[in-house]
């Protein structure tokens, strides 16, 4: 990034948002000391974050401008499969200086309009305070990665959300379902709720087994059947989906009494919208258990979330399983 920055920073200017869970102070320092000029925008809020991937270079006739899906990292410009369009633009056509000047003039508006959400970073000792506010992250002490961010500021601030236009989500017709137990979960709730990564699949109608409701001996396990759930609409063959693709990433190990594989898979619960904890859940996978019937032959273990999930008022609920966002993420599991 320096060697590409480095000979315009000096008539470079940078917007970064910022109470994201992602822009690092360090990331922030390097753009300062080349001679950027560094603008962070603060929402104010984390449900909320500035999150826009514009490149725009000017010059005296022409102008270029990439948008797209990528950020300014060297995964978003050079690994990741990101989507975008590079747009060359001839200044001395209406419509194309119209287009530069609708993207210049938006920023300008977001400094003029909005002084207290889109600041100047002037100094090391700014970003620190933005650092130590939990506004800005520390590469040094990373933090899983989340929506709302794991800075030590949470989600309040004295600072007024941006005056900006906002639009909910649509209202869902809700539909009655069983009461959950109000008992607060042990340990403690935590800090702030996981991102979604991808859904890698969803199991309707949970049944009592699934949720160790069932009278007399419970497996403690979450059957990963095929549920007919599909992909590119193409039902999954749950006998090698789990094991080679949903959870292939993680570290497996032979277990030779057993004739099992195990792994673990780090999880977040979340249960009627409710974020419950983070769990260390076990996974076991043996062929042999699909007996030439088509059978599961992967499954989860609640293991310590099993108290989270044995309440009826799940029962017939839709799970659903999300892959990490991130290397560094947890795999999410929802049960609404």
């Amino acid at each position: 990034m320096s060697t590409a920055l480095g000979p315009v920073a000096k008539v470079c200017r940078a917007f970064i948002g910022v109470r994201n869970g992602s822009t690092t102070a360090q990331a922030t320092a390097a753009l300062l000391k080349l001679g950027v000029e560094l603008y962070a925008l603060d929402t104010a809020t984390r449900s909320r974050i500035f999150h826009p991937k514009t490149f725009m270079a000017t010059g005296d006739d022409q102008a270029r401008a990439i948008v797209g899906s990528a950020n300014l990292t060297h995964a978003g410009l050079f690994n990741n499969i990101e989507l975008g369009s590079d747009i060359e633009l001839d200044l001395a056509d209406a419509s194309d200086k119209a287009f530069v000047d609708a993207i210049t003039d938006g920023f300008d508006d977001l400094i003029n309009n909005h002084p207290q959400h889109c600041f100047r970073i002037l100094n090391g000792r700014q970003i620190v305070d933005l650092m130590r506010q939990g506004i800005l992250e520390d590469e040094r002490n990373p933090k899983t990665q989340t929506a709302f961010g794991s800075g030590t500021q949470g989600s309040t601030t004295s600072k007024p959300r941006i005056n900006l236009p906002f639009k909910g989500s649509p209202k869902k017709t809700k539909t009655k379902k069983p009461k959950l137990s109000t008992t607060a979960p042990t340990g403690g709730l935590p800090a702030s709720p996981p991102i979604y990564g991808q859904l890698v699949w969803s199991k309707p109608s949970l049944p009592a087994s699934d949720l160790q409701l069932n009278p007399g001996h419970a497996p403690g396990v979450l059957r990963l059947t095929q549920a007919r759930y599909k992909i590119g609409g193409i039902v999954i063959d749950q006998t090698t989906y789990f094991r080679n693709q949903v959870f292939s990433s993680l570290s497996w190990n032979y277990n030779s009494v057993a004739q099992k594989d195990e792994a673990v898979a780090p999880t977040s619960l979340i249960i009627a919208g409710v974020y419950v904890g983070d769990f260390d859940m076990p996974l076991s996978h043996k062929p042999s258990w699909a007996a030439g019937q088509g059978n599961y032959t992967t499954g989860l273990h609640w293991a310590g979330a099993t108290n989270h999930i044995k309440q009826p008022g799940l029962v017939g609920r839709t799970l659903k399983l999300y892959q990490p966002a991130s290397a560094m993420g947890r795999y999410v599991i929802e049960i609404d």
